[in-house]
């Protein structure tokens, strides 16, 4: 990941993180990625949950797998290396047939979690990951309890985790790709280790994400610092 396209995301995000460890936390998550030789049952990334299938929204093909199986592994990677997560979720921001926007899961970890949501006023009020989503800005939340109480946030989903993260998946250019999504046991979770390391993953899930969703970015590569 270029040194430049680091800097630009935590300015933009206005994240006050070092630019050094993010960069380090990057190389890391990409080592995993492109190992990509783990052995995954498909069931895990062509998952069937409530009615949801994975395949009724991405084609189901061998080029698909293989970055399903880089996304899986990245998020796994950053999940089992963090401490008190709930729910850790990627997902992708995908136009449907009558272009209402909505978020699907691509992979997950840790318990249970919406597999799809819609991006709109009534989501965004009740999940963090609809609001980036619709916003593009990342949503820090390291005290659910307070957000509820003064109304930032709503919903009873909300009330079992303590803090949360929602990490958008960019284009170089700054379109929304998806989102990394992390919601926390307790509170005062999502310190800066934390967002250095799932800053780290939303940023590397670009690229897979644009060649899954098939979008092409029109701005140049930039050249590291």
């Amino acid at each position: 990941m270029p040194a430049s396209l680091i800097k630009d995301y935590l300015q933009t995000q206005g994240l006050k993180l070092p630019q050094d460890e993010v960069q380090l936390a990057c190389a890391g998550v990409r080592a995993v990625m492109d190992l990509g030789n783990a052995s995954i049952d498909r069931s895990v990334l062509w998952y069937e949950h409530d009615g949801v299938r994975l395949a009724d929204h991405v084609g189901q093909n061998a080029e698909h797998e293989v970055l399903l199986k880089q996304i899986y592994m990245a998020l796994d990677s950053v999940y089992s290396r963090s401490k008190n997560v709930r729910s850790a979720v990627v997902y992708a921001l995908m136009p449907s047939a009558n272009s209402a926007l909505g978020l699907v899961c691509l992979s997950r970890q840790g318990e249970l979690i919406e597999h799809i949501l819609t991006v709109d006023g009534d989501s965004s009020r009740s999940h963090l990951a609809g609001r980036t989503a619709q916003s593009g800005w990342l949503n820090l939340c390291n005290d659910t309890a307070y957000w509820l109480e003064n109304g930032e946030l709503e919903g009873e989903r909300n009330q079992a985790c303590g803090s949360q993260i929602s990490a958008p998946v960019c284009t170089r250019s700054g379109a929304v790709l998806g989102v990394v999504h992390i919601e926390f046991e307790g509170g005062g979770q999502a310190d800066e280790a934390a967002q250095i390391q799932w800053t780290a993953l939303a940023l590397e899930l670009s690229e897979p994400l644009k060649k899954l969703l098939n979008i092409e970015d029109n701005q140049e590569d930039t050249q590291d610092d």
